[in-house]
């Protein structure tokens, strides 16, 4: 049974959120209304600092410690349509102070002005920044942003750019073509998204843009190459397919992998770990695999890509 904060916030975003809008116009003002409004306070933890800058002319938001020896790059989550950086700024903090890690948020360029493969362009040219310092990196994102943190992996890998050593993703949309069937039968149960949502969202995203492309469906390209995955999901969301079909593909690629599933749960709960209580327990969890696999890839200098390849096993955590 979910906490008390959790089953509030939940109602919050069926209220506040979950609206079935026809209008692409009416649409795009919702979300961002919503998406870019300020949640609660999203105070940095101690001995993380803010600043703004840009990475490969692309602006954002560095968070960091004072003497970093990782580097994270986090894509955040909104439809492709909306998203605050400042909603991430807990969330990112923890990580940045557990690891001792400075984390760069991109604010790439967003739909309808902006269209695939906009931000695309934009999560990789970061990418491409960033991977050429010889720090050990992470890539991270939820929803929309665990959609560009697999594209950006498999660009990263077309492009025969090194591996980060591990990457993490929260709700990935894997699947533009909406053809998973939890897409519509967890419409209902869903407490911040709807298939027609997601939908239109989608469309308005792709503007006209082949969705069986591996750039814009990931869960259609071979994943051969990838580094060790975490992928984060609520049993109840739309989004639970995708996020399984994902860890699937990496499963046949021969990729180790990792699902944290829990009951209950509103879309993207663990980056709300300023609110909940769940994401609050389930951080730990989240760090453990990040600083195991940046850990590895510090001592050994071995190729990110190959390390442990072949295992594919799926561990589980439900509760």
């Amino acid at each position: 049974m979910a906490s008390i904060p959790t089953t509030i916030m939940k109602l919050l975003f069926r209220t506040g959120l979950k609206h079935d809008i026809r209008d692409p116009d009416k649409l795009v003002k919702h979300l961002r209304r919503v998406m870019n409004a300020p949640l609660a306070p999203s105070l940095l933890p101690r001995g993380v600092q803010l600043k703004r800058g840009k990475v490969a002319g692309i602006p954002g938001h560095w968070l960091g410690t004072t003497d970093p020896h990782f580097t994270i790059l986090y894509l955040h989550g909104g439809a492709f349509i909306g998203g605050r950086l400042d909603t991430y700024h807990h969330f990112c903090g923890r990580l940045a102070h557990a690891l001792n890690a400075r984390v760069f948020l991109p604010d790439y360029r967003l739909a309808p002005e902006d269209p695939f493969p906009a931000a695309t362009d934009d999560a990789f040219h970061v990418y491409r920044e960033l991977i050429a310092d010889p720090r050990p990196m992470v890539i991270a994102g939820d929803s929309a942003g665990g959609n560009l943190t697999l594209v950006t992996l498999l660009r990263a890998r077309d492009h025969q750019l090194r591996m980060p050593a591990c990457a993490l993703a929260i709700s990935p949309a894997s699947d533009a073509r909406g053809t998973l069937m939890s897409r519509q039968a967890n419409s209902d149960s869903d407490a911040m998204l709807s298939h027609d949502m997601i939908k239109m969202a989608t469309d308005i995203y792709l503007a006209g843009a082949d969705p069986d492309h591996p750039y814009a469906s990931p869960i259609t390209a071979d994943f051969t190459g990838l580094p060790p995955l975490l992928f984060t999901v609520s049993s109840e969301e739309c989004l639970r397919d995708d996020t399984h079909a994902a860890a699937q593909c990496a499963r046949d690629a021969g990729v180790p992998v990792q699902i944290l599933e829990r009951d209950d749960m509103p879309h993207v709960w663990p980056v709300f770990t300023f609110l909940l209580p769940e994401a609050k327990q389930d951080l730990p969890s989240i760090i453990r695999f990040l600083e195991k696999n940046l850990t590895s890839t510090q001592v050994s200098k071995a190729p990110t890509q190959t390390a442990n390849a072949g295992t594919g096993a799926i561990a589980e955590i439900s509760s």
